[in-house]
């Protein structure tokens, strides 16, 4: 009898052994097609493998004046394959900039929304227009010294994945 349990005990190891290294690789496979993440001096988030970073200009750190990063995405059976996510930290300047207010921006402009969103516990001014040939948003976040312009601007049959991409990185923004 204890002879029958050993076989049984053997024969169940090579099958465990093989679910262990499965769900190992299933698990490395799903880390590599997440998210890449951009941490450079003050600012923090995460976005999809299927943008990449075209261009980066300062460093996004207390001593900058302005800072911007540039992604990029071939969204698959666009018009025009390319979408751009720009993300920009600008230092405040002096004085008071009168920017107008969100029912002006609304009346001026047809196919758009003003409003505002959360952001990190912060809040912010968010500007969208759909067009025929161009879908574009603007969240704008004020803090500190400093203002935050994240955007979008794509063909509109890539509004939806490139809304989707640029929603995840607000939703994992973090402004230090």
């Amino acid at each position: 009898m204890e002879q029958v349990n050993n076989m049984d005990r053997d024969r169940l190891i090579l099958p465990g052994i093989i679910i262990i290294i499965v769900v190992i690789v299933a698990a490395l496979l799903a880390a590599s097609l997440g998210s890449n993440t951009f941490d450079t001096g003050n600012l923090y988030f995460q976005y999809s493998k299927s943008w990449s970073q075209d261009q980066v200009t300062g460093n996004f750190n207390d001593s900058s004046l302005f800072s911007q990063v540039i992604l990029t995405a071939n969204i698959p059976n666009a018009q025009s394959p390319t979408s751009y996510i720009i993300i920009q930290m600008q230092r405040k300047s002096q004085g008071t900039l009168q920017l107008p207010g969100t029912n002006t921006l609304a009346m001026n402009t047809t196919n758009s929304t003003v409003g505002t969103t959360n952001v990190g516990g912060i809040k912010a001014t968010q500007i969208g227009s759909f067009g025929p040939n161009v879908a574009q948003k603007v969240t704008i976040i004020d803090k500190g010294n400093y203002y935050y312009i994240l955007g979008y601007i794509c063909p509109p049959d890539a509004l939806n994945q490139t809304e989707t991409d640029y929603n995840s990185i607000l939703n994992t923004l973090k402004i230090q």
